[in-house]
């Protein structure tokens, strides 16, 4: 199988603007390596907001409750988010020592938590020139003597004050567990976005999305991607449209990015995955908390 991921740039770019919450560190916790203390909430939330940031999901997820991921599995989820890996992680756990946050509010109800805090975080979006613009297969390539370049040239603009920021304040909520404090996303009260395929009957191809259905935030990105094999013993080319329903709501979710705009062609035999990124915007409607969204696959010869 061939994989056809999307640039992880726009991910970086609206994660930036449209979800603080998923980037930022507290700066006095930015220890990689360290064993977090689970009896206090700010370094549990920091813990967890440092492997955000990083792309370390895999990580983020041991630190999010046991409501939410009751929910949602530890590879739905990386999924989902779609992880760094390599060279590319590096460079962001590198980021993730500059960011600079304070606590500015810090509320307690029993077992739960809200913390404010206020945000200063490297620009992922205005480093992008200098990283081949999140290119992760270009960054994880390079040598190691260019990889010690460039965090040595990221490590200079750092103390010459050069490396962009982004500013801002959040409010994140954490409960109680036993003895122990973890990130509640609460994902129960979620948008619930199911896809679809829809095929012409002898078309020759076979197509399931992964997964089928996404439990999700407003303001946060999440990947699905299209397994799609050609089954018949000719090259099949497809166009496919995207259909939402309900399509009064079909301002709450954009298609940020997505391998199937263009024309698929599928050699005999072949199978391929593509990747598409979304985000759900604002509030849906009261009593509204469902989508569909259908790939709609047209053949455009046989």
């Amino acid at each position: 199988m061939t994989s056809m991921r999307s640039n992880p740039v726009c991910k970086l770019i609206l994660l930036s603007l449209a979800g603080l919450a998923l980037l930022i560190v507290p700066v006095s916790y930015l220890l990689f390596g360290s064993s977090p203390s689970r009896t206090d909430p700010v370094q549990v939330l920091s813990s967890y907001l440092r492997a955000a940031y990083a792309r370390d999901f895999k990580q983020a997820y041991g630190f999010i409750s046991s409501q939410d991921r009751r929910l949602k599995g530890e590879k739905i989820y990386v999924r989902e988010r779609g992880p760094f890996s390599g060279f590319t992680l590096e460079v962001t756990k590198k980021l993730a020592e500059w960011i600079e946050a304070a606590p500015l509010e810090q509320e307690f109800n029993g077992n739960h938590a809200r913390i404010k805090l206020k945000l200063r975080l490297p620009d992922a979006n205005g480093l992008s020139e200098h990283l081949f613009q999140w290119d992760e297969e270009r960054l994880n390539a390079l040598a190691p003597s260019e990889r010690r370049a460039l965090i040595g040239k990221l490590e200079q603009w750092n103390r010459a004050g050069k490396i962009p920021v982004i500013e801002g304040e959040e409010t994140f909520n954490l409960v109680k567990e036993g003895k122990g404090w973890s990130v509640f996303l609460d994902w129960a009260s979620g948008v619930r976005i199911a896809f679809d395929a829809l095929v012409p009957e002898g078309a020759g191809l076979e197509v399931s999305p992964v997964p089928k259905e996404v439990v999700i935030q407003s303001g946060e990105l999440f990947n699905v991607a299209y397994r799609v094999k050609n089954r018949s013993k000719q090259e099949v080319s497809a166009r496919i449209r995207h259909h939402l329903r309900p399509k009064e709501l079909a301002q709450h979710l954009d298609l940020v990015e997505c391998a199937l705009f263009l024309l698929v062609r599928m050699s005999p035999g072949e199978e391929q995955e593509y990747s598409s990124t979304y985000l759900v915007r604002g509030d849906l409607p009261e009593g509204q908390r469902h989508l569909f969204v259908t790939y709609e696959f047209e053949v455009a010869s046989r």
